[in-house]
């Protein structure tokens, strides 16, 4: 589910409280979050052209399942909100996380594109 994304991103910053208050449901804490959790959903659909979505797979709430990316894993998607997070609140860690975000795309799996041989006339 997005919440645990949503939880396992704010673990990831040292921010228990925030991530406790989540699991308990606080509509306050998961509606900014949730925003965030689009932004990346929606990075990884158009920009590293991530499966073939016709629209992102954007969540309308914490209790929606998380969006499904080829060779991209639930700690990905956590990265990308805690970069978002620590960038919107002008955290000096938005650097770090914005990194490990970018990195981990870079080294997820990507679909295997066959190209038909040619042949020779």
């Amino acid at each position: 589910m997005v919440k645990d994304v949503l939880i396992t991103a704010m673990r990831m910053l040292g921010l228990t409280e925030y991530a406790d208050a989540l699991y308990a449901g606080n509509a306050e804490c998961e509606s900014e979050l949730i925003g965030m959790y689009n932004l990346v959903v929606c990075e990884i659909a158009e920009e590293y052209r991530r499966d073939d979505y016709e629209s992102p797979p954007v969540a309308s709430g914490a209790d929606d399942p998380e969006a499904e990316f080829f060779g991209i894993s639930r700690r990905v998607l956590a990265y990308g909100v805690a970069a978002e997070y620590c960038i919107t609140h002008g955290l000096d860690e938005a650097v770090t996380w914005d990194g490990r975000y970018k990195a981990a795309l870079s080294l997820a799996r990507r679909r295997r594109i066959r190209v038909p041989q040619r042949r020779m006339m």
